[in-house]
């Protein structure tokens, strides 16, 4: 048993301690050739999980048994687990749901992970520092970007941080800000009130130049919550208590909102806060119009599959198909269409994959944890652990209320911080006593291995080896193929394809089943004029990838390769899924002129422009219309659009001179006549 104590201590310490490395990593490890800081963030969270279930089998056998901590969260939890796995199994995309599947799987690995190796007051403790320090360093590095002396992802020309966009700053900001503020509320020692205060200083100015609506609206809502919680349950004399800090940082609060409020050399943003806050109201506004498209399609998802949804994670691949029929019905959206890879609400995207059962465990999930919440606050008699429990809860219900707007589930580092805050909170709850609880709330189970040693190594020694294969396979094999994609892309960028395909060429190699590397890949074949090649690999990257590049580039192929019904058909599925892709209508129209339908051709390049009456080459538009009627032999008509074009031509542009010697003819043929 003596044995068992040390192995059991000792792996808690291992889990823990790879747990923290994990949470400094995830939110601050980021490799600037991959500018995608999801891959990085996807990465991480496989390799913790692989080492840290490799290590949780290893400590099973060697203790011979594994407790777990029971309480009402854990049902729902464990439904959830078997609901997304059904998902899994019945998606007609089972690779591309894959990828989804085992980043939520992690989240809930993670969780019971925390319940169930957290034990005391001094390792929470140890968590909380961990995401106070974090915050600061993701604050200061948005802050040092913000104002131009970034010195490492200055090509990328946005607000990133270390997590990569601002909605996502703010999420992971809004998230610890209220257990940071409940903390200096407690705080008795001076010197370590300051630095809260500071910290809590850095962390608004962060949300203040981030400017995310929709932390705003979730940070309101919370308040108003927080405040319901206050007076019903008698907080409000810690607030009392700290009158003069609150009063001096409240002033402080008002000076940094004057601050990027009001024009002046401190606010670098191109708008002020107001002027974001009053767009929120704006008919026009491009975001909230996007989402309302978003959620309208999505809506029509879940009316074709609403008990078990679609397949987790096959959101991505179904998305334009649907956009593409409502925007049949509701054209005024046409100029708001576009690929989305979440649904901007985690809810309908949840019920839209995984069905109206999937979504109602999620929920029940938190339902039972702020039940158990509330039942603390009844039950307890301490200030101080109901104000932490506060901290605690509030940035989980932002997280929550957020979670309407966004998709911070599926980004890993705004996910992992959640779970692992929830299983924080989880543990404060149930007052670090996990050991001395009722035995109804711990779960023993027993592997009866003890005199067969022999067994018992070889599965250690089996374990070890299944776990490098898993992390070559699913961790380094598929990461290495990233960084080969983007330098092939960088490639791609000043056209030097021979380059790019070795490049695309190796990462496919790696990562087979990667979509967009398909369509790299395949793109490039057809650059370098290789059409076998390309239209094989652009027809194998429908399976993993759905984007209208994907459509526009095959018909293009197949257009080189003289077929040109399949052309048309791809074309006209590019344009089905984006009616607003003037490319692919001037491609089209093209297909028609060489196949000398020039009444077809001319529509297509007409529609160009009915749908970009401003477009940027107007003029050679113009230009091929005018070609297109003089191949009709129809010149009044063609003069009539070159002398368009002529005008809207740019001096020194090579076509000025053929659009000339177009007119020139003309003239001269009517003379000759």
């Amino acid at each position: 048993m003596k044995n068992g104590i040390i192995n059991y201590e000792f792996y808690k310490k291992l889990v823990l301690t790879t747990l923290k490395l994990f949470l400094i990593f995830i939110l601050l490890l980021a490799y600037k050739n991959i500018y995608e800081f999801r891959i990085n963030q996807e990465m991480i969270l496989k390799l913790f999980i692989i080492i840290t279930l490799n290590l949780w089998i290893i400590k099973c056998l060697l203790d011979e048994e594994s407790t777990w901590y029971r309480n009402r969260i854990n049902l729902p939890i464990f439904l959830y687990i078997i609901i997304i796995s059904i998902s899994l199994v019945i998606s007609n995309k089972i690779i591309v749901s894959l990828k989804d599947y085992i980043i939520f799987i992690s989240y809930i690995f993670i969780y019971l992970l925390i319940i169930n190796n957290i034990n005391n007051k001094k390792e929470f403790d140890s968590f909380l520092k961990i995401f106070f320090v974090i915050s600061f360093f993701v604050s200061i590095y948005a802050l040092i970007q913000y104002y131009g002396f970034d010195p490492y992802f200055n090509n990328l020309g946005r607000l990133t941080s270390t997590i990569g966009q601002k909605n996502w700053i703010s999420n992971y900001l809004a998230l610890i800000f209220p257990i940071i503020f409940t903390i200096f509320l407690l705080e008795e020692v001076k010197r370590n009130k300051i630095i809260y205060y500071f910290l809590l200083s850095v962390l608004y100015a962060t949300l203040m130049i981030c400017q995310s609506r929709g932390i705003w609206i979730s940070t309101g809502l919370t308040t108003i919550f927080a405040i319901y919680i206050i007076f019903k349950f008698s907080l409000f004399r810690i607030f009392q208590k700290n009158r003069k800090w609150l009063i001096l940082l409240i002033s402080f609060f008002l000076l940094i909102t004057i601050v990027y409020s009001t024009d002046n050399p401190l606010n670098k943003s191109a708008i002020t806060v107001p002027q974001r806050a009053i767009s929120t109201f704006d008919e026009e506004d491009p975001s909230i119009n996007t989402r309302f498209l978003i959620w309208n399609t999505t809506f029509n998802m879940i009316k074709d599959k609403p008990i078990f949804g679609s397949g987790i994670g096959t959101f991505k691949m179904n998305y334009l198909d649907y956009q593409a029929e409502f925007l049949k019905d509701n054209p005024y959206y046409i100029k708001y269409s576009g690929r989305a890879g979440e649904a901007h609400n985690e809810y309908l995207q949840i019920w839209a994959e995984i069905g109206m059962i999937g979504l109602g465990l999620f929920i029940l999930i938190f339902y039972f944890f702020f039940k158990e919440i509330f039942n603390f606050y009844k039950s307890s008699k301490n200030i101080k652990d109901k104000t932490i429990t506060l901290g605690l809860v509030m940035g989980i219900t932002s997280f929550l209320i957020h979670s309407l707007f966004t998709f911070p589930l599926h980004v890993p580092a705004l996910g992992s911080a959640f779970f692992i805050l929830l299983g924080l909170t989880v543990v404060y709850v149930g007052k670090f006593n996990i050991n001395n609880i009722n035995k109804k709330n711990v779960i023993l189970v027993k592997i009866n291995l003890k005199k067969q040693s022999r067994t018992k190594r070889i599965f250690i020694i089996s374990i070890f080896i299944i776990m490098i294969f898993a992390i070559d396979i699913l961790v380094i094999m598929p990461y290495v193929a990233e960084i080969y994609f983007f330098k092939g892309a960088k490639y791609n960028l000043v056209k030097n394809y021979e380059k790019a395909l070795f490049n695309f060429e190796h990462a496919s190699q790696l990562d087979p089943y990667n979509g967009r590397i398909l369509h790299a890949l395949g793109t490039t074949y057809y650059n370098l004029n290789l059409q076998f090649e390309a239209q094989e690999v652009l027809q194998r990257t429908k399976l993993y990838f759905n984007d209208r590049n994907i459509f526009k580039n095959l018909g293009l192929s197949y257009m080189q390769s003289g077929n040109y019904e399949k052309a048309k058909k791809e074309l006209e599925h590019a344009i089905y899924l984006d009616p607003k892709f003037s490319e692919a209508y001037a491609d089209l129209a093209y297909l028609y002129a060489i196949q000398k339908d020039y009444d077809k051709a001319i529509v297509e390049w007409s529609k160009i422009l009915e749908i970009e009456p401003e477009f940027s080459e107007k003029y050679n538009i113009l230009y091929y219309i005018g070609l297109t009627y003089e191949r009709k032999q129809m010149t009044d008509k063609a003069l009539e659009y070159f002398l368009q074009a002529l005008q809207l031509v740019p001096e020194g542009s090579p076509i000025n001179e053929e659009i000339e010697e177009e007119i020139y003819n003309i003239y001269r043929g009517h003379l000759d006549n």
